[in-house]
């Protein structure tokens, strides 16, 4: 009885072992072979539907039924093929749906289950951004071509450190019926460069970008700065120009330094940063600018002391030539000689002056004039 029992045993093992290995190699032999299981929309403006269709291959030996496409949420579906019969060698898709509801990054998840095939993971993934109003959101016309249009006034790169190129985004919005043709032809200074897409087409009614390469360090200047780029093209067979304004504010670049490595750089120190020229009778000044302050730039370390620029603020002119303070010497100064212009009216007036150097505590400084007109 007992060999009974254990011939009955293995015979029932082997027959599950048969089937066991039956299903792998039909499992095996029974495949949708995708030719994308993802796809990126990348940034699109938001639309209220999304649909993208995954093409697929039944390479098995056997028909496959797609029994069901499941989604991760309600804003998801498939439309096309749920419950279809694919044929051997047979080429189809699934189209899948996806329904937005909020601006952002999305990844949706989708399951194929199949009958002979398993399951298959697709996923539907990109950034949803604002709908643009382009009308609206480029307002600034440039002067010589107002049909072409831009976000800002100016391409401002803000403020930068003169240690390397650094690349920005500037667009456009052609409003006009005729498509803008990029000629490769600009005007520009050695320290700006210019990239344009593959097409070099600003086409009729849609936006497009350059690209900007500013290099402070060959720009080899400071402070608030601007440069003009003029870009060639043409326009119903007519050679235009797109030109615009690149701005920055450019500083100096320091190192990390502690308070020994500090001590090795120069000093400045302005002997009265604030001047106050008292009060005067307007009619005494009117017509002239008779009015004046003298500022001393000292530098107070054993480097040479290097004034990149002196800034100019409204009603003040600096009369003393570049030369003259643009290196301070070691332990030496430099006298700074300033008009304070004359106003219309009667008041206190403060004017100002800004002191761009290469101390490295403080590389920006301003220094004041006061007046009252009576």
């Amino acid at each position: 009885m007992y060999k009974i029992q254990f011939a009955l045993k293995k015979i029932f093992l082997s027959f599950l072992f048969v089937s066991f290995l039956f299903t792998v190699s039909y499992a095996q032999n029974s495949t949708l072979d995708f030719e994308e299981t993802e796809f990126d929309f990348g940034k699109i403006e938001f639309q209220d539907t999304l649909t993208h269709r995954f093409y697929f291959k039944n390479t098995s030996e056997d028909e496959i039924q797609i029994l069901d496409t499941s989604t991760d949420c309600a804003c998801t579906f498939s439309s096309k093929n749920t419950g279809k019969s694919i044929s051997k060698d047979e080429r189809t898709f699934i189209e899948l749906v996806f329904l937005p509801y909020n601006y952002g990054n999305f990844a949706k998840v989708f399951t194929v289950k199949t009958d002979k095939a398993g399951t298959q993971t697709l996923m539907l993934k990109g950034e949803l951004q604002p709908i643009l109003d382009k009308e609206r959101d480029f307002k600034y016309a440039l002067e010589k071509m107002p049909k072409i249009r831009t976000r800002t006034k100016y391409l401002h790169f803000g403020n930068v450190l003169n240690k390397m190129p650094i690349t920005k985004k500037f667009e456009f919005y052609n409003s006009s019926k005729e498509d803008f043709v990029f000629t490769g032809k600009m005007e520009t200074p050695k320290y700006l460069q210019i990239r344009f897409d593959s097409t070099h087409i600003l086409k009729s009614g849609e936006t497009s970008a350059i690209y900007v390469i500013y290099d402070p360090v060959l720009k080899n200047d400071f402070g608030y700065v601007e440069d003009v780029v003029t870009l060639f093209g043409e326009q119903n067979k007519k050679t235009s120009t797109l030109e615009f304004k690149v701005t920055a504010n450019v500083e100096e670049y320091f190192p990390t330094l502690d308070a020994e490595m500090l001590e090795t750089y120069p000093k400045l120190k302005i002997e009265d940063d604030y001047i106050n020229l008292g009060s005067h009778y307007l009619k005494n000044l009117e017509g002239k600018d008779s009015l004046e302050a003298t500022f001393v730039l000292k530098n107070t370390s054993n480097m040479p002391l290097r004034v990149h620029r002196i800034i100019e603020g409204y009603g003040c002119k600096l009369i003393t030539e570049k030369a003259e303070w643009n290196e301070i010497a070691p332990h030496n100064n430099a006298i700074v000689k300033v008009v304070f212009q004359t106003p219309k009216d009667k008041g206190t007036y403060i004017r100002s002056l800004t002191v761009i150097c290469n101390d490295p505590r403080k590389p920006i400084r301003t220094m004041k004039i006061q007046a009252i007109l009576r």
